[in-house]
């Protein structure tokens, strides 16, 4: 059988093509907050949720039927795929989805963006996967600064009730919940191919879901309209399925607390949209908080740029066609 994920890995080996999918997957999963947020208008945060990744399961079903993969999972996987699905999905995703109903996404952002440091400290301690390399603490931290400077505002301008609280406090377990998922798959599930993981990870993360709401019954409070249904099926096909297809397959090829940057720059593309086509100004503080996010990205990943810098400047020069050479030495 054609190994898709397999080759889609071995492509990704160069950093510039590490780059572009990384940049693709921020970009895709930069609108999904958006997306969340109009989601809720017609849909509860659990019912949304499972709507969302039934309809990536039934799209990546029908993915590997045409492309004839396998979805069979190594027997030693199992479990962790099943523990895994449970945090991302049912943690990490359900607790976003109810916390989005009383944070705006700014806050969100911030409070999402433990993800980088979580991840690098339990690669390092917990798991013992990577080694804790100072200068990769150093630029995590100097992102997150920038991240809080991006969105300072909608920060002060919140008011912590009990309720918003409890959001926050909801928003950083669901982090931590993300940031456990990467270390584990990292470590155990490598050798399963991108799709079935994928796959098999939301089968069992929305069965998940579709028990809570059932027992909470907040399936009754579905008030359907059109953009709703719309930004779920956008979640589903954009935002689930091709997003984690192509997560799973950077993580092939790179480090669980690298990959994890991508929580830094999802935030950006909601800042550059609104100052792209809704014309809206960005402050010094804003501009410099963008700056040091990228500052700290490239102080993580000093090393894949000097490769790129390297590959290009050893590249040879075109050869002239040899008529073209004795024509000009006639000259």
């Amino acid at each position: 059988m054609q190994d898709v994920t397999h080759d889609v890995a071995s492509n990704l080996s160069s950093p510039l093509a590490r780059y572009v999918a990384f940049a693709s997957v921020a970009i895709i999963w930069g609108t999904t907050w958006v997306a969340i947020k109009l989601s809720l208008q017609g849909y509860p945060p659990v019912t949304g949720a499972v709507f969302r990744f039934v309809f990536a399961i039934a799209m990546l079903g029908l993915y590997a039927r045409v492309m004839r993969l396998s979805l069979a999972l190594p027997r030693r996987t199992i479990v962790w795929v099943a523990v895994t699905a449970i945090l991302v999905y049912v943690i990490d995703y359900g607790l976003v989805y109810w916390g989005e109903q009383y944070l705006n996404a700014g806050v969100t952002a911030i409070l999402f963006a433990v993800v980088p440091l979580a991840t690098t400290l339990g690669a390092a301690f917990a798991f013992r996967t990577e080694r804790l390399r100072y200068r990769q603490l150093a630029g995590i931290f100097v992102g997150l600064l920038g991240i809080v400077a991006v969105f300072l505002d909608p920060l002060v301008a919140t008011g912590f009730s009990v309720k918003v609280s409890l959001a926050a406090v909801a928003i950083v377990v669901a982090a931590l919940a993300a940031a456990f998922n990467i270390v584990i798959a990292k470590r155990h599930l490598m050798l399963v191919d991108a799709v079935p993981l994928t796959l098999h990870q939301m089968v069992w993360g929305t069965l998940g879901l579709g028990i809570i709401s059932a027992i909470t019954g907040e399936w009754r409070d579905i008030h359907y309209s059109l953009s709703a249904t719309l930004a779920v099926l956008y979640l589903g096909l954009a935002g689930s399925a091709a997003a984690f297809v192509m997560y799973y397959s950077l993580l092939r090829t790179m480090r669980a607390s690298t990959l994890s940057t991508i929580s830094y720059v999802t935030p950006l593309v909601a800042v550059f949209s609104g100052w792209i086509v809704l014309n809206e100004s960005l402050s010094l503080r804003v501009a410099s908080g963008v700056v040091a996010i990228f500052v700290g990205l490239a102080t993580i990943e000093c090393d894949g740029l000097r490769a790129i810098l390297r590959r290009s400047s050893r590249r040879p020069l075109p050869k002239l066609p040899e008529s073209k050479v004795q024509t000009e030495s006639r000259a």
